[in-house]
């Protein structure tokens, strides 16, 4: 036994390295105050220390292996090894972070958003996107990188200043079309450029992140049209910039070609499948592709670098089997597998070098080179080689949904597919022609192409819900039935396609119209597919333990599979757990009441922009989302994007209650998704009949799930919590909850609809959890509040924590109301754009709670506020977890 795993030992070893590099981002990245261990200057390159490392641990590795076969074992040398790649992914991504600081570094010299000129060379195609369908300049934005040399800052006095020269790319856009530009040329930009904002709230995208795996640290827009060509693309005698921005000329030399050449959501699709661009692909084909299953065919990867792998190998090698000297003098096989490389490495760059082709091209390098040296290995070493390499170019990446998702669905296949794909059976009676081909395609073809799609379902589950909350479950067979048009017809005839492009564009186009047939079928399955009930599932955030507990039972179901002796035992072991995950995993949809903490209250303020949505955890574990709106102008869902999100990153299945307080649509405007998704008991209105924006269709959309529409009166009790031990106690007791709202639709109040600002007719609701209390007044304004004041005898108005009228405007927080609430903190959510960092809090009421001593919290700066009390003591936090406001009693 202990030969056995001595010799495992020594056969793995490598597999272990990549793992403990990405260990040591993990750990920096979750705790990096613990870890700073390499303080180089940021502008040395993160890739150079790597390598640098690499080479002196090769070289202990190797001594320490010597000493170790002679006097103990491998798993010595594993002990001494694996520290030193722990440190150095801590290294890599301490670099990493870095880059941005240093003094070059245009982020360094931009900290808010402002206008500059800049000049800099475009470095990547321009990618087009389509928010409607016309012909209208003004709906189309062009999206571009510029890699910086030189920036123009301008004064507070709006004066110019120096140039300076700088380094560091920058993501521009622009409405309308740059048809004259093309990567490698030289530009001056003016434009409005800022540091890469993502909304502060926990389970939202991170958008900030995401672009910084990229090495962008800021984005901006080209203010008008006035950019100049400083210089044009790089002469031939400069063969090194020729070559550099070849492969994005290319890129957008077959984009333009597809867009003038083919209609619909042809162009889209087909931008996806050969340039690796999205950006034209219709929502509604992307969402119908999401809803079953069948998103990652949109995204070249390996299926794709294999498939034209096979087309040019096997053109190749028939090409050089023509030759008798060739096949005399050399392996041809071996040759072909040669000219095949520099056609695979043009095609990813052609690509965009995404993190997925990267680590096909990687992986299908290591093969050929295993190949032709006679070294093929367990594909888990050319996986592991892959994902280091990745890492080392940019540790980031390992917090991309592509590189974990593509590298986990090469794992599951690498592991399972052995074992469970069937050895193609014969039968003994003879059968007819039609009964011999159909089992051979059932064989050769159905069956494993479904347990291919089932196995990386599998193995990508646990970070698609992570992601994107969701998953299919009709996406084997949907794959089953699409890949066959999309990678075995459209792409061969796209790839076909592709030279004739640049040296017989009308053939290219005759082949891009026949392999179009196959986008055609695609769509109409896709779009079926969809329209399945529970084609879909959305689901909670899953956590990391949960996460580990998963990849856990898949590697143990797989060892159980090479235990012959304990493999039924094992496998019934395997299968308890994982119903005990199952349960564990969807335990709030069967006791949906769970309160974060027992005896406990949570108020979460979200950060949404120029919007308002709170989210209330009551003491008993009800939960109540009061409004649901984001910026008005917003092309997105702020549902979707990011109060969805939250609710799942918080275990919450379904909402007990929703409130819009008034129909304004930066407080409904997310609402449309949260009641699809998270299906309420009750919906509160405030019955305004002057709405604006999809409000009726939210109301309609309600009526038709059977959610309870309630259009309630003032001093109306949504809820009452007595805790079971303070049964009987009196009214600010710590066991005593309540939710009311304060101003309702009154018989009075009634017959004004229709008069008065819309604001003053909002929905006004005060949750009371024993001493404590949090006030949400909508968009009230000071007429209003003097009418709630006037009810000051009948109504309890004071509150720990006010969510300041109209997000903090200068026609609310009148003196007298401030003085009635007497509030400890005021949150006020508001956006960041000019002008709401300009109105919202405005000056007046800024300086007025500063005379008052009262704490205020702005989302757009803190984040997301979450303030929890039991009744006693209340405890704010922002979104990095400092305490912005204590209290206790």
């Amino acid at each position: 036994m202990r030969d056995l795993s001595q010799r495992w030992c020594d056969q793995n070893i490598f597999l272990f390295i990549p793992l403990f590099f990405a260990l040591g981002i993990f750990t920096t990245h979750t705790y990096p105050s613990l870890f700073t261990l390499f303080s180089l200057p940021p502008s040395f390159p993160s890739f150079a220390i790597v390598f640098f490392f690499i080479g002196v641990i090769e070289v202990i590795g190797v001594t320490v292996l010597f000493y170790c076969k002679r006097r103990a074992s491998s798993l010595a040398a594993l002990l001494l090894i694996l520290p030193l790649f722990f440190l150095l992914g801590n290294a890599a991504l301490v670099q990493q972070i870095k880059k941005p600081q240093h003094a070059g570094h245009l982020a360094s010299l931009i900290k808010v958003s402002q206008k500059i000129t800049l000049v800099g060379v475009l470095d990547t195609m321009i990618e087009e996107r389509v928010l409607q369908q016309s012909d209208r300049e003004r709906d189309i934005i062009s999206r571009f990188e510029i890699e910086a040399q030189e920036v123009l800052l301008y004064n507070l006095d709006k004066s110019g200043g120096d140039w300076q020269p700088v380094h560091g790319r920058v993501r521009l856009s622009m409405q309308g079309r740059a048809d004259a530009l093309q990567p490698g040329m030289t530009l001056m930009i003016p434009a409005q450029v800022g540091p890469i904002t993502s909304f502060q709230t926990p389970g939202s995208f991170d958008y900030q992140e995401y672009l910084a795996a990229q090495n962008i640290f800021l984005t901006g827009w080209v203010l008008g049209k006035q950019m100049t060509i400083v210089r044009d693309l790089p002469r031939e005698k400069e063969w090194a910039g020729s070559i550099r921005f070849l492969p994005e000329q290319l890129r957008q030399q077959v984009n333009r070609f597809l867009r003038e050449n083919l209609s619909g959501s042809v162009i889209g699709t087909y931008q996806a499948l050969l340039v690796g661009s999205r950006a034209e692909v219709f929502p509604e084909i992307q969402e119908q592709f999401k809803a079953t299953g069948t998103m990652h065919l949109l995204a070249i990867s390996g299926l794709h670098i294999g498939l034209l792998a096979l087309m040019v190998g096997t053109i190749i090698r028939w090409l050089l089997k023509r030759s008798e000297q060739l096949l005399l003098c050399t392996h041809v096989p071996t040759l072909a597998l040669v000219a095949t490389l520099p056609i695979l490495l043009g095609y990813s760059f052609i690509a965009g070098m995404h993190t997925p082709v990267l680590r096909a091209l990687i992986m299908t390098f290591a093969l050929f080179t295993a190949f032709i040296l006679r070294r093929q290995r367990s594909l888990f070493h050319l996986l592991a080689v892959a994902a280091l390499l990745v890492l080392v170019c940019n540790p980031l990446t390992l917090f991309t949904a592509s590189f974990q998702l593509s590298f986990s669905a090469v794992a599951a296949l690498t592991l399972f597919l052995p074992t469970i794909l069937p050895t193609p059976s014969y039968n003994e009676k003879p059968l007819s022609w039609l009964q011999n081909w159909l089992v051979c395609c059932w064989q050769r073809f159905i069956l494993p192409a479904f347990l291919i799609s089932f196995v990386a379902s599998l193995g990508t589950l646990p970070f698609l819900l992570l992601h994107f909350h969701r998953f299919s479950l009709i996406g084997p067979v949907m794959n089953l039935l699409v890949e066959p048009f999309l990678c075995f017809w459209t792409l061969p005839w796209g790839l076909a396609a592709l030279p004739c492009i640049f040296i017989a564009p009308q053939i290219a186009t005759v082949l891009l119209n026949i392999g179009s047939w196959g986008i055609h079928a695609s769509h109409f399955l896709i779009g079926l597919g969809a329209a399945l009930p529970w084609a879909s599932i959305w689901t909670i955030t899953p956590t990391g333990a949960e996460i580990v507990s998963y990849g856990l039972l898949l590697f143990f179901w797989y060892l159980s599979t090479k235990m012959e002796k304990f493999q039924r035992a094992t496998q019934g072991i395997v299968l308890i757990n994982a119903v005990l995950l199952a349960l564990h995993f969807s335990w709030g949809l069967f006791f949906t009441k769970q309160p974060v903490q027992p005896g406990e209250s949570t108020v979460a303020y979200l950060d949404i922009g120029q919007g308002s949505s709170s989210l209330l955890r009551l003491a008993d574990g009800s939960s109540v989302l009061i409004d649901g709106g984001g910026n008005r102008r917003s092309k997105g869902n702020i549902g979707e994007q990011v109060i969805g999100p939250y609710l799942w990153q918080q275990r919450i299945w379904r909402l007990d209650q929703a409130v819009i307080t008034h129909p304004h649509s930066d407080h409904f405007n997310g609402m449309d998704f949260i009641l699809a998704h998270f299906h309420p008991k009750q919906l509160f209105i405030n019955n305004d009949s002057r709405v604006e924006g999809k409000y009726q269709d939210i109301i309609a959309q309600a009526v038709q799930q059977g959610i309870e529409v309630v259009r309630p009166q003032s001093g109306y009790e949504m809820m009452e919590i007595m805790q079971q031990d303070n049964v009987g106690l009196e009214r600010g007791n710590i066991g005593y909850a309540g939710l009311r709202i304060l101003s309702g639709i009154t018989e009075a109040e009634q017959g004004r609809q229709g008069r008065g600002d819309v604001n003053d007719a909002s929905l006004v609701l005060r949750y009371w959890h024993g001493q404590r209390a949090f006030l949400f007044p909508g968009d009230i304004g000071k007429e209003k509040e003097a009418a709630l004041l006037k009810k000051q005898d009948r109504i309890d108005m004071r509150a720990d924590v006010l969510l300041a009228p109209h997000h903090g405007s200068s026609t609310s927080s009148s003196p007298a109301f401030l003085d009635a609430v007497d509030p400890g903190l005021i949150v006020v959510s508001a956006g960041k754009s000019a002008y709401g960092k300009r109105h919202y809090p405005a000056p007046v009421n800024v300086a007025a709670w500063t005379e008052k001593k009262i704490p205020v919290v702005v989302t757009r700066n803190q984040g997301t506020i979450t303030c929890t009390t039991d009744g006693m003591n209340l405890r704010c936090r922002n979104f990095v977890g400092k305490v912005v406001y204590s209290s206790s009693e």
